[in-house]
């Protein structure tokens, strides 16, 4: 039997973006899904278009009302979430990479029939304003203390992880806390597993690096509170982040590369 995929998409007055999103899943060819659409009530035209969405597409549903900011609205999707056996966190903006993206993940997941990992995840296709894309590989094998080994838009998580929420004490990086302690529930590594599919897109042209420091302050208290590293230690990460984001921003290629030296085994150091 087939895998049943649940997506929690969160947006606020980013009415194009929601569509994109929302056109990237009614393209899929693989039809067992649902999603539901937190929306803080948007001022730009969102309600009335998730009203009629909602209407044509049993399998969206929508809440429109005003929330806490960006995790405080993943917290209300998570409450929303039905009985499946993967979900997934895509907000406005995102995409599935391909319109067989579903299908492709549900076959691997077959190879897994009889222990299903509790968090799959793989690459991501950066799309830049020029018309370029770029595959960003997850990582393999990762240290926690370094940051994020993958997007969130290329992660699923096993139903178990429902009663999960995110800390609204971080206004940036709770995505990252979220992993760090989902990683943690873990019974066995194996638990885990790196798939080899590009299972999302994401649109670059609204990254800020002012946004990506403040996020890189918050990651250094997160670190000493989930007890990954020192404080002397996670001082040391957040320097070493700071010089990757000043070589993203100057030389991309580079960075890439400089990223992309990781082992093939799918291992937590």
């Amino acid at each position: 039997m087939n895998k049943k995929f649940f997506f929690i998409t969160i947006c606020y007055n980013n009415l194009s973006g929601l569509m994109r999103t929302v056109d990237s899943l009614l393209a899929q060819t693989y039809l067992n899904w649902e999603c539901i659409i937190i929306d803080g009530a948007s001022k730009d035209g969102t309600p009335a278009y998730l009203q009629q969405l909602s209407e044509a597409q049993p399998n969206i549903r929508y809440v429109s009302a005003p929330d806490k900011g960006i995790y405080d609205a993943m917290n209300k999707g998570i409450s929303h979430i039905q009985p499946c056996d993967y979900f997934c966190f895509l907000n406005s903006g995102d995409s599935l990479y391909a319109a067989d993206t579903l299908i492709q993940l549900d076959r691997q997941l077959q190879a897994f029939a009889e222990q299903p990992p509790a968090i799959v995840y793989g690459d991501m296709c950066e799309e830049f304003a020029d018309g370029k894309e770029i595959i960003k590989a997850a990582k393999r094998t990762f240290s926690l203390k370094k940051g994020m080994f993958c997007s969130h838009q290329s992660m699923f998580f096993h139903y178990r992880y429902a009663s999960l929420r995110y800390d609204l004490g971080y206004k940036i990086s709770s995505d990252y806390d979220y992993i760090v302690r989902a990683v943690n529930m873990l019974k066995h590594p194996s638990e885990m597993q790196c798939l080899d599919l590009i299972l999302s897109r994401f649109d670059m042209t609204g990254v800020s690096n002012s946004r990506r420091l403040s996020g890189i302050k918050e990651d250094f208290r997160l670190r000493v509170k989930n007890g990954l590293c020192s404080p002397a230690s996670s001082a040391l990460y957040a320097a070493r982040s700071v010089g990757l984001m000043n070589l993203k921003r100057f030389s991309y290629p580079l960075y890439l590369l400089m990223r992309s030296k990781t082992a093939s085994n799918n291992q937590v150091m």
